[in-house]
């Protein structure tokens, strides 16, 4: 295994070292700060909580027809996309919108076109990976009231209201594509329910780098 790393700032590669690799990847590059702010701080990675609405929805692949789930509420917080370009003048082509669902990153294409940022990549993690950008956005769509949250899921609860978003190849692939910033979006509450999920939460909790969605700003340039 190579044990240094030139992509990531090295407070977001902290939590991929510790989960995936032992602890032993460490950080051969400085990078410059990052522009994403919250209560003042700048900071490296941050996750906001927002309690959207899964919708079920049929999107055209290459493969055919396909069901898959989308949020709005979650493409509507991916304006951080244009606080970055407006206000930060980070370049569209530095940005890079994941999601592990096609169609929400048809939903979030689609938003960001009637924005004018038709060159901000908008993809899937799976296909993000052997990539990097400057900043990227996670939508991780997957969501559930309150009240229908279970205290002790089973893996049949998980599967059903998680799946494969919970993954924990998904989401080292998703958190390691950052060079200088990487922004976090969905339902606290819900993700806390994988076990994956929850060791990252817990470490960005420790880090203070858990918000409301509706918080995270950017550093103005």
């Amino acid at each position: 295994m190579l044990d240094i790393q030139y992509r990531m700032h090295e407070d977001i590669c902290k939590f991929p070292s510790e989960e995936y690799y032992d602890g032993k990847l460490k950080t051969g590059v400085e990078r410059p700060e990052s522009v994403l702010r919250v209560d003042k701080r700048t900071m490296p990675v941050v996750f906001g909580d927002i309690r959207g609405i899964t919708v079920r929805q049929v999107v055209s692949t290459a493969k055919g027809n396909e069901n898959s789930k989308a949020n709005r509420e979650e493409t509507q917080k991916v304006d951080i996309v244009k606080k970055l370009t407006d206000e930060a003048v980070i370049e569209q082509k530095g940005i890079v919108v994941l999601s592990p669902y096609n169609a929400q990153v048809y939903e979030i294409k689609e938003a960001l076109k009637r924005e004018g940022l038709k060159k901000v990549n908008v993809n899937t993690i799976t296909k993000s990976q052997g990539s990097e950008w400057r900043y990227v956005i996670i939508s991780a769509v997957c969501s559930l009231p309150t009240e229908e949250i279970v205290s002790e899921p089973g893996s049949s609860w998980l599967s059903k209201h998680v799946g494969f978003v919970g993954d924990p190849n998904q989401i080292n692939v998703a958190i390691t594509r950052a060079k200088e910033g990487l922004c976090i979006i969905g339902n606290m509450e819900l993700l806390n329910c994988s076990r994956s999920w929850k060791k990252l939460l817990d470490h960005y909790k420790r880090n203070n780098a858990v918000t409301d969605a509706d918080k995270i700003t950017v550093c103005q340039l």
